[in-house]
């Protein structure tokens, strides 16, 4: 027995080690409290296993999932029990408008000092990332972490033919630009409207990029696992004043474990344009029906300005 206890402690320091080599993960939910101090958290019980590899030096990388990378510095506890995402996190915070009740998935990447986040909404849904230009393997690609918009796309229609019921405007009526306060009213709108849909649902912001270069919009990643089928080739919008637009299903498999993305495509411009969407508006997409070829969705869209 005494023999048993001498090799225990042994044992428990190596264990960090050995666990290192599965990525290990946590996840913080942001509070108020959080995003007041501008400063997270890292759990405890990781900073005592993994602490002393991942969170020797000052600072630490975060990488996010749409490839942009954040310095973040680190504030320590005198006694280095605790530590926090301190300085450069609230720009992070910011650029991704992350809220109370956001929660974000970190792991740790071996042998260095980089945390890899995935960011989730207050639907438990992964944000629609911002969109920014990348260089992966020398070629320039627009990336989009629910989907990868390809610029080589051949279309056999122009953007908008697809439409149908609705005018081209004639005259500008894009609205001034929103808030963050009127922001954050449509986002929590658009919330209590999703939690008393019937059917699947998801929410999407509109963002600068839907407005002025993309022609997609990417489908969340776990809805469309579940409910997009590889044969789908058609998605439909309906309007809550029985307005319609039709456009095409694209898919996307991502070098990094070839996983499947999923946007709408052709359409979405007309649906932007015709419904004088703005950056900061919010869309809730509930399914209404589909078939091994179509998939359709009623739309109901809360402005923020």
């Amino acid at each position: 027995m005494a023999s048993s206890s001498h090799h225990q402690p042994n044992s428990i320091v190596k264990q960090p080690d050995k666990a290192l080599l599965h990525n290990p993960h946590f996840f913080k939910v942001v509070l108020d409290d959080a995003l007041k101090e501008q400063k997270l958290e890292i759990p405890r019980k990781f900073v005592r296993e993994y602490g002393l590899q991942a969170l020797l030096k000052d600072q630490v990388c975060l990488k996010v999932r749409d490839g942009k990378e954040w310095n973040v510095g680190l504030t320590k506890s005198n006694n280095g029990t605790r530590v926090w995402f301190h300085y450069g996190w609230e720009k992070l915070v910011e650029f991704y408008s992350v809220k109370s009740g956001y929660f974000l998935v970190f792991k740790y990447e071996n042998q260095s000092s980089s945390l890899y986040v995935v960011i989730f909404d207050r639907t438990a849904t992964e944000i629609e990332y911002p969109v920014k230009k990348i260089s992966l393997d020398k070629s320039k690609e627009r990336v989009k972490m629910e989907t990868y918009f390809d610029d080589d796309l051949d279309l056999d229609f122009k953007d908008g033919d697809l439409s149908f019921g609705v005018k081209k405007p004639t005259n500008s009526r894009w609205k001034p630009p929103s808030t963050g306060s009127q922001q954050a009213r449509a986002m929590a709108k658009a919330n209590r409207f999703q939690s008393m849909t019937l059917n699947p649902s998801f929410i999407c912001k509109v963002w600068p990029s839907h407005i002025h270069r993309t022609k997609s919009l990417s489908i969340p990643k776990s809805f469309a696992d579940m409910h997009v089928e590889d044969s789908t080739t058609k998605i439909i919008l309906k309007a809550s004043d029985g307005r319609m637009w039709s456009g095409g299903c694209g898919f996307y498999w991502t070098p990094y474990k070839m996983q499947r993305m999923t946007y709408f495509k052709y359409g979405w411009k007309s649906f932007i344009r015709d419904n004088y969407l703005t950056v900061g508006d919010f869309c809730v997409f509930e399914m209404t029906g589909k078939n091994c070829t179509t998939i359709s969705f009623k739309v109901e869209i809360f402005t923020a300005s």
